[in-house]
């Protein structure tokens, strides 16, 4: 009867939607108040495809005759005739279309319900030629309306839709700047992987559905087609647009088996604009369209458009008969009847299941009145009985509350317990809902909660914020040489590194490995309080590996253990304090002896990652226990969307451990090269880029006319033959290909196992129709028997893949060569030998490593720090195998800034061991003072890697460091805006102590950050080009006596640094000086938006304490 119920409660939601839907808007939203259903609410984020009104009158053309003239009469601030794709979307979702952000402040409340326009014409994912607010920007509007909250809430968005629209002005404009052709296709990745963090930031923001159109087929827009006379499209720009939607949709694909659900969906908006020009219109025999290719209003000439007036105000442009007749309105867009068509289209069964639709309808009709009437009745008398699904409907939310106090930790599930009776009004509901309760250090629960309920904590005294659980993931010995840190040669005490406990939030770990011998080490310090949680494959603990612990509160009862079965979790663990291990290698390559920065420091892992992601809730549950254990740093490799620092999960742990004299190193994310993609952005953790070691990897293919073509990857086969047979993916395609997909990239199922067998098989991803993925090739061709593989990377890598059969991933213009050979003979040869290692100019930043700035705190330069993170190796678990041979077990090659994070931990338990009492903050400027300056040419500079490369052995001695308190980082939270009843609840001791907190009483930091921090930054303004900024900053001596320090400065011409005063005397350690730096000039042009300087304080003794400066200006990249 459950179920009976739930389907008919759906039927009659489905129905008032779509009878809404068939009478018009006004009648769905009566229907949606007559069942007592909030309306769906649409927003929106793109460029002209979209916009509804955005862009003032006097900037475009939009707001000016003739556009609007079908709709709604009058230029209305759309860049068509009439409406366009927001307002079909709006009203396919049975609203009316949401309004502009430009106009909310002029809009009534009942507008505002629609959801909200952040569209602006001309725009794109990157800065385009106008300069109006981007997609990251739009995003930024949307983000910092629901933080304010006066608008929308929790509840508002357990019906929302986004669409976000991208029609291509990043890539007229990438035309307009002379880029080189060569450059289209990794820029188009480029555009794509901004594209997935922009979806995934909105997913994280709460909307539900997530629709995203495909790019149009650039090629046929009049602009470009008028070379022809509007006869024929230009088929080379549509390759391109196949690539973008080629790799659109592998990124949609990836997001949602991220979120385990059909969260983003594509609009094909290039095969329903290909169809309506084929047909004339939507329909085959329809002939609407007579010229689909011809624009309705144009110019009188080259020098005029649509729109156009001259200096006496006559118009210079002609407008078509009838703009119904006409498929595109302008040289770009398509006019209201163009998007009908369109959207008919896309509402065919095959796109849309509209006869599933019109069956519930008719089931509707015939249904009979009495079980109609109970359904009716169970709504809207608001059935209370929670069937099975109605429970699964409850997501986990994590209510935050602050620090917990002392007397708290026994009390602390009790008092969750009846905090949330009181809210939802159900004692025995609230016990069933309650997942798990932090309360060691930190305090807080997690708990099933419906969006009304989170509404309702939120507002609780003693309630910080309730955010959602999400799932968060990895950014994923020759390094520690390469720092200079040689095993000989550095400086270290093992009896007092080995009292160093680092944690590590992970993937868990193999504790049989190598490198987690316990040999020679005594029992655990008396410090450690923590325990060893035993389960399938980690049986045991042991001196060296003193902790284990796992986290999965989703799954409680499920058979878990800390055990790696990833191999992540033991990489990072190894890297950081894994014992030496003499001739460890993948496949004999990189062979050495492998080790720790601090491998006499013992471990405590704490397993936070499954199958599915990292938890929020799993890793709140670990910082709390990590800190009460007794560890002394965290590691965390793991990072997110970037949300305000009480609502991140990473942020509030750490913090948490800051207090307790903790350090938490992060890694700063995989999402490079495109900037603000930095992660992990709270002040008080060490957040890390990835740089190169000067070894890479070769693997060289022999060609059989002699030619040799070298490529990237870690091949460790040695070749059973001289010579191989080669073909090609496309050579090798079966007669099925075209129903499977693309046999030149080696697709599956498009290749015949009898083409494949024996044969090198050459897959040519790069080619804009092949899809551009270069994943995989080597699982299809093992597959169909192959001897090898050669994969044509869409662009350069700097990272190196193991491949489960011998093969290579060459460049572009490489593979052209070697698909120019296979053409060239009748029986083509090849063989790849196996993967040599040589030297490189390092270090610089990985390609992949995320750069700043960040909008959280935007005058916190983050990544702080860089550190080796390219092609590692270290130790690996037996459970995660990286091919089928037995011996490439014990270690393995990984690249991410997940493999840079570790390296930073080891730096600074190195710091640590000899620095005990030294607080996170203190460790932290030690490293980021005397860390080595990058020299590169990249103009992200600082915002790519930060202070620098890790320097280890310098740290240990910096010479003056920049400490922070607690307190000062409460100021800091007041200055940024935070109030002062959830920044009192941060505070130790009792409640009432807590409640006496007041940001007005406490002063804040002076300058432009207002915080005591190594580095120095500020985003300025993007109007004017002069900048004039203040930093204060205070240092402590930690020498060994007296010392004078003098400010010597870098700057670029035309800027004046100054330092006050330039002079600084110690007279012994310990002691505090005070200094401001005022930087004083002109943002030139060729800067491109960015200022880079610094200032170092050299007491002529060896100290050399640097801290960059950096001012940025957006827009100007």
């Amino acid at each position: 009867m459950d179920s009976l119920i739930k389907l008919f409660f759906s039927i009659l939601l489905i129905s008032s939607l779509i009878f809404g839907e068939i009478n018009g808007v006004e009648g769905s939203d009566k229907n949606q108040r007559m069942y007592g259903f909030r309306p769906t609410k649409l927003f929106v984020f793109g460029d002209s495809y979209a916009d509804t009104g955005n862009i003032k009158k006097s900037l475009s053309s939009s707001w000016k005759f003739p556009y609007g003239i079908t709709f709604p009469g009058k230029p209305a601030g759309r860049f068509s005739d009439g409406r366009v794709s927001t307002d079909f979307l709006a009203k396919f979702v049975g609203i009316k279309s949401p309004i502009p952000y430009f106009w909310k402040d002029y809009a009534g409340k009942k507008r505002l319900q629609y959801g909200m326009n952040f569209a602006y014409g001309g725009t794109g994912v990157f800065n385009t030629q106008v300069p109006l607010p981007n997609m990251t920007t739009q995003i930024d509007f949307f983000q910092n309306i629901l933080t304010a909250g006066d608008i929308y809430s929790s509840s508002d968005f357990t019906s929302s839709v986004a669409l976000v629209s991208v029609a291509g002005n990043d890539y007229s404009t990438f035309i307009a700047r002379n880029r080189p052709n060569s450059e289209f296709p990794a820029f188009i990745k480029q555009v794509v992987d901004q594209t997935e963090v922009n979806l995934r930031r909105i997913h994280a923001l709460g909307v539900k559905k997530i629709a995203v159109p495909l790019l149009q087929p650039l090629g046929c827009l009049p602009g470009i087609t008028v070379a022809s006379s509007f006869q024929r499209c230009n088929e080379s720009q549509n390759a391109l647009v196949k690539l973008h939607n080629s790799l659109l949709q592998q990124a949609v694909a990836k997001l949602n088996d991220e979120t385990k659900q059909s969260t983003f969906i594509t609009i094909d908006l290039y095969n329903a604009f290909l169809t309506v020009f084929k047909n004339k219109g939507a329909n085959p025999g329809s002939t609407t369209f007579q010229s689909p290719l011809k624009p309705c209003c144009v110019g009188v000439s080259s020098e005029y458009f649509c729109g156009s007036v001259d200096e006496k105000g006559e118009k210079k442009y002609v407008i078509c008969d009838n703009p119904k007749a006409a498929f595109f309105w302008d040289g770009s867009h398509p006019t209201e009847e163009g998007w009908r068509s369109s959207v008919d289209f896309l509402l065919k069964p095959k796109h849309i299941s509209v006869l599933l639709i019109l069956d519930i309808i008719k089931m509707i009709q015939n249904m009979s009145l009495w079980l109609f009437i109970l359904c009716f009745y169970l709504v809207n008398t608001g059935f209370k009985a929670e069937t099975q699904d109605e429970f699964d409907k409850r997501e986990p939310y994590i209510v935050y509350m602050g620090d917990a106090a002392e007397k708290y930790i026994v009390e602390a599930s009790e008092n969750h317990h009846n905090l949330l009776s009181k809210v939802i009004g159900d004692e025995s509901k609230a016990r069933e809902i309650r997942m798990y309760s932090y309360g060691k250090n930190i305090d807080g629960f997690v708990a099933r909660l419906l969006p009304n309920e989170v509404e309702m904590l939120s507002r609780e005294e003693g309630v910080i914020s309730v955010f959602k659980n999400t799932q968060r993931q990895l950014h994923t010995t020759r390094s520690w040489d390469f720092l200079g840190f040689v095993e000989s040669k550095y400086r270290r005490s093992e009896a007092i590194e080995s009292n160093i406990i680092v944690g590590v939030l992970d993937t868990g770990i193999y504790i049989d490995s190598p490198s987690f011998d316990d040999k020679g080490f005594g029992p655990p310090p008396a410090k450690w309080k923590g325990k060893c949680v035993t389960g399938n494959n980690l049986t045991r603990c042991n001196n060296k590996v003193i902790g284990a612990r796992y986290y999965h509160l989703k799954r409680p009862d499920y058979n878990d253990t800390a055990a790696d079965y990833d191999g992540h979790g033991t990489h990072i663990t190894s890297t950081i304090a894994g014992v030496a291990v003499s001739n460890a290698n993948l496949f004999g390559i990189a062979n050495g002896t492998a080790r720790g920065g601090v491998p006499s420091a013992r471990i405590a892992t704490y397993k936070v990652c499954w199958e599915e992601g990292c938890s929020d809730m799993d890793m709140l549950a670990a910082f709390d226990e990590a800190i009460s254990d007794g560890v002394d740093m965290i590691s965390i490799s793991i990072g997110g969307a970037s949300l305000p620092f009480f609502e991140d999960p990473i942020a509030i742990g750490s913090f948490h451990a800051m207090k307790r004299g903790i350090l938490t190193t992060c890694s700063a994310g995989n999402n490079g090269p495109g900037l603000y993609t930095v992660s992990n952005l709270a002040p008080w953790v060490m957040t890390v880029a990835a740089n190169s070691v000067d070894r890479k990897f070769e693997t060289v293919v022999k060609l059989g006319n002699g030619d040799t073509a070298t490529g990237i990857s870690v091949n460790g086969f040695n070749p059973k033959k001289k010579m191989y047979p080669l073909t090609s993916g496309f050579l090798a395609s079966n007669v099925t290909a075209g129903d499977y997909g693309e046999p030149s990239a080696c697709e599956p199922g498009t290749m015949g196992e009898d083409k494949v067998m024996g044969k090198v098989v050459y897959c040519e991803v790069g080619r804009e129709e092949a899809g551009g993925s270069s994943e995989g090739q080597d699982h299809i061709i093992k597959s169909l028997k192959g001897a090898g593989v050669i994969v044509q990377l869409l662009e350069p890598t700097d990272m190196a893949t193991s491949t489960l059969i011998p093969g290579s991933y060459v460049l572009y213009e490489v593979g052209t060569k070697i698909s120019d050979y296979i053409n060239s003979t009748k029986n083509p040869q090849a063989v790849i030998l196996k993967t040599r290692t040589t030297k490189m100019v390092a270090p610089s930043i990985a390609s992949f490593s995320a750069r700043g700035p960040q909008r959280i705190s935007p005058n916190i330069l983050k990544p702080d720090i860089s550190a080796p993170g390219l092609n590692i190796l270290a130790a690996y678990s037996k459970l995660a195998t990286v091919t089928v041979h037995a011996e490439d077990t014990l270690f393995s090659i990984m690249s991410g800034t997940s493999m840079a994070c570790p390296h930073a931990a080891a730096a600074a338990a190195y710091v640590k061991s000899f620095h005990p009492d030294w607080s996170p903050a203190a460790i932290k400027s030690a490293l980021m003072t005397t860390a080595t300056p990058m020299r590169t040419k990249d103009i992200e500079a600082e915002l790519s890697y930060g202070s620098g490369q890790i320097n280890p052995r310098r740290a240990i001695h910096p010479g003056l460091v920049y400490d922070i308190t607690e307190t000062s980082y409460l100021s800091f939270l007041c200055k940024e805006g935070y109030n002062s009843t959830s920044i009192g609840l941060l505070l130790g001791g009792s409640n009432e102590t807590k409640k006496e907190y007041r940001c007005v009483d406490h002063k804040q930091g002076l300058g432009s950050d207002g915080l005591n921090y190594p580095s120095m930054h500020k985003q300025v303004g993007s109007k004017g080009t002069n900048v004039s900024e203040t930093f204060y900053r205070t240092v402590r001596s930690v020498g060994y006596g007296p010392s004078t320090y003098v400010a010597r400065v870098w700057a670029p011409k035309g800027v004046r640094v100054v330092v006050e005063p330039r002079v600084m005397s110690f007279v012994k350690p310990g002691e505090e000086k005070h200094f401001k730096v005022v930087i004083d000039g002109v943002m030139e042009e060729a800067m491109r938006g960015i200022l880079s300087a610094s200032v170092e304080w050299d007491d002529s003794r060896g100290h050399l304490v640097r801290s960059p400066i950096l001012l940025f200006q957006a827009g100007k990249m």
